[in-house]
């Protein structure tokens, strides 16, 4: 059987069809409304309902780091995480660390030292320490 999103209340929603929440997170500093399954990740509502791609999906089970960004100052995996329990939660991407003509200091950190391979985990690893130093 085959699932469908509804925008109707669940009084009214078939058996058969999941209605699909409206969700507001904060993040990078801006209430954000999306329309979501109760079950997506807060990686899955980043990255595919508010094209925040620059937190990656890696290993999709918490264990690569790729998907890590920050919630009210701590690093959590992404991938693991239910969008839907960090509402009034601030988060931040590595899009809310800096901005292109203006690095963080640890990202110009990063850049100065060569401190990364690929590019891919970067954003990962950059939020991960972001954490580490806000601990």
């Amino acid at each position: 059987m085959s699932l469908h999103f509804i925008q109707e209340p669940l009084d009214k929603a078939a058996p058969h069809v999941v209605p699909a929440q409206a969700v507001t997170l904060n993040v990078n500093g801006e209430d954000r409304t999306i329309q979501i399954a109760p079950w997506t990740s807060l990686l899955d509502a980043l990255r595919e309902y508010m094209d925040l791609t620059g937190t990656k999906k890696g290993c999709d089970h918490g264990q690569c780091g790729a998907c890590t960004v920050l919630v009210d100052g701590k690093r959590i995996n992404s991938c693991l995480a239910l969008a839907t329990v960090y509402q009034g939660k601030k988060i931040q991407t590595i899009e809310g660390l800096g901005a292109e003509d203006n690095l963080s200091p640890l990202q110009q950190a990063f850049v100065d030292h060569d401190a990364f391979q690929c590019g891919y985990c970067t954003p990962g690893q950059i939020c991960s320490a972001q954490g580490l130093i806000n601990e």
